[in-house]
């Protein structure tokens, strides 16, 4: 019988984003995905919500993995697990799925590496995730794997290799029996040739699609600014929750640190007890809050904590549905560049949104020569309402007032080069020194220069226009 492979993959495969890269795996008997998602409390995998949404679509279960950096540190496993979670929840990994503990430091001792990985394996656990622990089968000395699974229920999922040259399936006469309970066996790093880590399922693990009853289930389902306020709405419900009576949202830091709680009133969410009938209190889940955004939050990736506890103040006995919340977004559009005869003016119009604006509230406009690497001039420029960029961009800090308009001086030794706009936010009122944000708009070649020869006669239809003289004969028209 051939037992099903399985590929994980990670940043490393940014190709693993799109769906011809698992249906020819498939065709070599890839059954299962298991996706890196994030490392530590500071990483998470760029692409790793692409190659999830993919494998599925090619029919793939996916599990997904935490590449571990606590080094026998109970409590820092704990942060990790935390982060994993939200991590897992904000890239669409299903409840219930894999989330493995890839554990591959070596450091530290036994028993308190043992304990650590109990402690992350736990937490995963109480979180709706099917725990698994991963580690290379020389490095068995480092923790106890038959503890591990007593205290868990994890399974293992093993690595060795007999070779590191291409291979196009496992040779079972080097299989590294160290455990009654191994899972799969990871047997290569250069399947087929190309370089990537292959294994084989032995219990279904990772590639059985077995109906699972879910009976716990969340998602941050949209965050959106109003002014200063934040506002973050989503749903949470869980078997778990039976009385646990107060439902509260709690924004974090990566690392755990409070920033804000709110107690709040759960609303009707029909549309979640369609969609999961087994899940208690489906129905009643809807959760939502407005924040004061913060200087302590601008430029983060925060946790947004949906929970239900028996305490009034939000503690005591709970249970967490946790997201992520990304506060580093950015988006910009120069929409026009035009020269303006009269003035001799280059006017640019456009919009700058961005997160980072927050304590920096004066817009200025920079005009860059590319060559030269040094800047032409500087300008304040003009606020515009931008309700469309509202509309396509709720989740930006100030995408409202976003727009912009400002005119450059311009003149002939201007014409051809290859210039650059810089729209720019900054603490600093009169210069746009000081604390500040940048964007940085496509080079452009200066535009030439308009040119009233005098005798050359354009007719245009116009509604209105008004017509004064401006300076050496010529006139100023406004039309409309």
């Amino acid at each position: 019988m051939t037992r099903p492979y399985v590929l994980d993959v990670s940043g490393y495969q940014p190709q693993a984003r799109y769906y011809n890269f698992w249906a020819t795996w498939k065709l070599r008997g890839v059954h299962g995905a298991i996706v890196k998602l994030s490392e530590s409390t500071y990483y998470r995998n760029p692409y790793g919500a692409g190659q999830i949404a993919a494998a599925q679509h090619e029919g793939m279960k996916v599990s997904g993995y935490h590449f571990s950096r606590f080094r026998g540190n109970a409590s820092q496993a704990i942060a990790e697990a935390n982060y994993a979670i939200a991590t897992a929840n904000s890239m669409g990994l299903p409840h219930g799925s894999v989330l493995v503990l890839d554990y591959e430091e070596r450091l530290g001792y036994r028993s308190s590496n043992t304990q650590a990985a109990i402690a992350f394996l736990n937490t995963v656990k109480s979180a709706g995730f099917t725990p698994v622990f991963y580690s290379y089968s020389g490095m068995a000395t480092l923790w106890d794997f038959e503890e591990i699974h007593r205290q868990t229920g994890a399974m293992l999922w093993i690595a060795a290799y007999p070779t590191m040259a291409g291979v196009t399936y496992p040779n079972y006469n080097y299989f590294p029996g160290i455990s009654n309970f191994i899972g799969a066996w990871q047997f290569s790093d250069n399947f087929y040739g190309e370089h990537i880590d292959a294994s084989v399922d032995l219990t279904g693990v990772f590639t059985q699609m077995t109906q699972q009853k879910i009976t716990s289930g969340g998602h941050l389902d949209s965050v959106s600014f109003d002014g200063n306020g934040m506002k973050v709405s989503g749903w949470f419900a869980s078997d778990k929750a039976q009385g646990k009576q107060y439902p509260y949202i709690i924004l974090t830091t990566e690392q755990g640190k409070e920033l804000s709680r709110v107690n709040v009133q759960v609303h009707d969410r029909p549309d979640v007890a369609k969609t999961f009938p087994d899940i208690p209190g489906g129905g009643k889940s809807g959760f939502e809050a407005v924040f004061p955004y913060t200087s302590e939050m601008v430029g983060k990736k925060l946790h947004v904590i949906f929970r239900y506890t028996d305490d009034a103040a939000g503690n005591g006995n709970y249970t967490d549905y946790t997201s992520v919340i990304d506060l580093t977004k950015s988006a910009a559009s120069l929409d026009g560049i035009n020269t303006v005869v009269y003035t001799n003016k280059l006017r640019v119009s456009g919009w700058f949104a961005t997160d980072y604006s927050f304590n920096n509230a004066y817009p200025f406009l920079i005009l860059y020569d590319v060559d030269k690497k040094q800047e032409i001039q500087r300008i304040q420029a003009t606020p515009v309402e931008r309700e469309d960029v509202a509309k396509v961009h709720p989740d930006i800090y100030h995408a409202k007032d976003s727009g912009f308009t400002g005119e450059f001086d311009y003149n002939t030794g201007l014409v051809g080069r290859k210039l650059q706009v810089i729209a720019r936010y900054s603490d600093d009122e009169k210069h746009g020194e000081g604390q500040h944000v940048d964007y940085w708009f496509d080079p452009f070649n200066g535009p030439a220069m308009p040119v009233i020869d005098g005798k050359t006669e354009t007719e245009i239809l116009v509604h209105s226009f008004n017509a004064e003289e401006v300076k050496d004969g010529l006139i100023s028209l406004k039309f409309k």
